[in-house]
């Protein structure tokens, strides 16, 4: 049994207050009929599940960033990686593919650990 199998997601279901590290507003609906078929109703449909964006810097730059998606809003993502337990804000309009992982399962790396800033995957 892999590390992951058990893994059950370690976040608040919305933190609040001044001494929080972040304070997102309520989850949007994306139940209108405008909305079907949308990025923003494919994403907000499955808050909580472990997700890798692969986000479009520039013309010709490629970032990976994964975590459990946390919040969707109009033209952001937020995700909670629990083993930096940071969340990430991701432009919506730069993610080009999502990839979702089924319960329990996770890349071999992580994709969030900012090198050379006093950051690496321990942490």
């Amino acid at each position: 049994m892999d590390s992951y199998s058990t893994h059950q997601p370690r976040y608040p279901s919305q933190p609040v207050g001044r001494n929080q590290p972040f304070s997102p507003p309520p989850q949007q609906s994306f139940d209108s009929p405008e909305m079907e078929g949308s990025v923003q109703k494919v994403l907000g449909n499955n808050v909580g599940q472990y997700v890798v964006l692969e986000l479009l810097i520039g013309t010709d730059r490629i970032v990976r960033k994964q975590g459990i998606l946390y919040l969707v809003g109009t033209s952001y993502v937020v995700l909670y990686d629990d083993v930096l337990q940071v969340y990430i804000v991701c432009d919506l309009y730069s993610i080009k593919f999502t990839y979702f992982y089924y319960p329990g399962s996770r890349p071999g790396q992580n994709f969030n650990a900012l090198s050379g800033n006093g950051w690496d995957s321990a942490n």
